[in-house]
């Protein structure tokens, strides 16, 4: 049998950076937004904060790497059995200043991985020879889609509209490992698992 190889994202399914950003946004203009209230995602230019801005202010965030929550608890178990299922490689946007703070993370959480794989735009991820994609971008896995890939959203307040009968949404990364292990009985067609799981 074939070994899986997954691509697991960072922001938004592994860490929760984008609370620590929102925090620092509360701090430095005295508000109380949620997460909870993102519909979008590009949900900072409601804030009138520019893409530039944004994304040096996220990258910035991961300085407080020991402060940056993880998605789940226990997500070092989840990944693990992945890990049982296939090769599991971090694949993330990444700019290299933020780099070594992510390594440290993932270290500091007990996240095994087999290869650190970034990219310089998260779209850039379809093209990458992977058997399933795991993401929370809504533009990412769209995108993975549209070529064909096997992918699983992970779900976020901002990829709540994302409705394509070719991806699969999970709440919990430990569900992405029994979901991908059933991808064996049919290999490559993910998505045409979904009525089994219903």
């Amino acid at each position: 049998m074939k070994s899986m190889k997954i691509a697991l994202d960072v922001d938004g399914v592994l860490a929760d950076i984008i609370e620590v950003w929102i925090n620092e946004y509360n701090k430095k203009h005295n508000t109380s937004i949620s997460k909870e209230i993102i519909k979008n995602w590009d949900f900072w230019k409601e804030l009138g904060v520019n893409q530039y801005e944004f994304y040096y202010q996220l990258s910035s965030c991961w300085s407080q790497w020991k402060d940056v929550p993880p998605m789940e608890q226990d997500i070092a178990n989840a990944v693990d059995k992945l890990h049982s299922i296939g090769k599991v490689d971090i694949v993330t946007a990444r700019d290299k200043e933020s780099t070594k703070h992510v390594i440290n993370w993932l270290e500091y959480n007990r996240i095994k991985y087999n290869e650190y794989v970034p990219v310089p735009d998260g779209r850039d991820k379809a093209d990458l020879d992977y058997d399933v994609f795991i993401d929370d971008s809504p533009h990412n896995v769209v995108r993975m889609a549209s070529k064909g890939r096997n992918v699983l959203l992970y779900d976020q307040p901002w990829n709540k509209y994302v409705n394509d009968s070719k991806i699969i949404r999970i709440s919990k990364l430990i569900e992405a490992a029994d979901i991908i292990s059933r991808l064996h009985i049919k290999f490559g067609d993910l998505y045409k698992l979904q009525k089994f799981l219903k």
